[in-house]
């Protein structure tokens, strides 16, 4: 019984692998189309050295600093001290201003506190891909909700935060009052549904991409970092409410990820996904934390139907979908996320 455990062990990176390389090939004659279409201008940045006005805003809250996991991690944080922490986690390639909306919205009940994740903005850089593994993720915000001076939180996550936060969820529960999770399903669901078809498989292309060095970091920085234009703006990735997304929201982007290093930290992120199989992170009881999953359904990274496949995962599940909504849900659509989002807190606080 042993044996077909052991071959898939050494199947799985084989299959990664070998699609890495195919769509670094892609990626590699669309880098040289572009260079080749628009010489003068592929490989021209403009210099981003004074941050946009709108992440100065001091409405948004105070910047601080924190240590944990051997971490130093830079915060927003507004609201009083003594109100119950919710805790904020963005995704990729997001930093703390994704939650700006929210911070605004919940800073007279909560104790609001967006981080910038591991190796994102102005938290600190580990330098090794292996420093970006799972493990250390969760237990950054495991450490982090001690750190800030508090014992549970309710918890917030979107992407990449939201693949952390179930790992959280799921593992440490009793730091977790409420759980808030937009556009990010539970493991176990993503893989039932890249299963199903191809649908899943072939909007997963990236992840991919990003498991090679050096080539992906090459590819978001062309044309002046315009691969931040078609994942904001663009016909498929793109917020549908352009008037969320103004200009100076997407230059504040463009600043944040402009600096040197400021693209292979998060990237190392995806490059340590594989290396534990996805099917170990089953969830083998159901989580008890209550749940709200919020989920842009006109998402161009992940399928629809996942949002609805969480019943036998999540004890305590509310599920709310926003139509002609993008992957950038909280961004999109923040008045409704905020509705949903206090709506479902204050009948969980009954």
């Amino acid at each position: 019984m042993a044996r077909p455990s052991l071959a898939r062990r050494l199947l799985f990176p084989c299959v990664v692998y070998a699609l890495a390389v195919v769509y670094s090939l892609v990626a590699m004659l669309r880098v040289l189309f572009t260079i080749l279409r628009r010489p003068g201008t592929a490989l021209k940045k403009t210099p981003r050295d004074v941050p946009p006005a709108c992440l100065l805003d001091p409405s948004l809250g105070s910047h601080e600093y924190v240590t944990a996991n051997g971490i130093k991690f830079h915060y927003v944080a507004a609201g009083d001290k003594s109100k119950p922490l919710m805790l904020f986690l963005h995704g990729f390639p997001e930093f703390w201003f994704s939650w700006r909306h929210q911070l605004q919205e919940f800073c007279k009940d909560y104790r609001v506190v967006a981080i910038d994740m591991r190796g994102y903005s102005e938290t600190e850089r580990p330098l090794h891909k292996q420093d970006y593994q799972m493990d250390k993720l969760k237990q950054d915000v495991v450490e982090l909700i001690p750190a800030l001076g508090y014992t549970s939180c309710t918890l917030v996550a979107h992407d990449w935060g939201g693949v952390v936060a179930w790992r959280v969820v799921q593992r440490h529960p009793e730091l977790v009052d409420r759980f808030i999770v937009m556009n990010c399903p539970h493991p176990k669901a993503y893989i039932r549904q890249m299963k199903k078809g191809w649908g899943q498989f072939l909007k997963s292309w990236y992840m991919f991409l990003f498991q090679v060095p050096w080539l992906p970091e090459f590819f978001i920085g062309l044309r002046d970092y315009g691969q931040f234009n078609a994942m904001f703006r663009g016909k498929q990735m793109g917020v549908r409410n352009r008037a969320a997304f103004p200009t100076e929201i997407l230059e504040a982007y463009k600043y944040t990820f402009s600096k040197p290093g400021a693209l292979t930290a998060p990237l190392n992120y995806y490059r340590c996904m594989f290396s534990v199989p996805l099917s170990k992170e089953s969830a083998k009881t159901p989580i008890a934390v209550p749940t709200l999953i919020i989920w842009g359904d006109d998402d161009g990274a992940l399928e629809t139907a996942m949002a609805d496949d969480h019943a036998s995962l999540v004890s305590d599940l509310t599920v709310r979908h926003i139509p002609n909504c993008s992957h950038w849900v909280q961004q999109d659509a923040p008045d409704l996320v905020n509705k949903y989002m206090r709506e479902w807190l204050e009948a969980k606080s009954g």
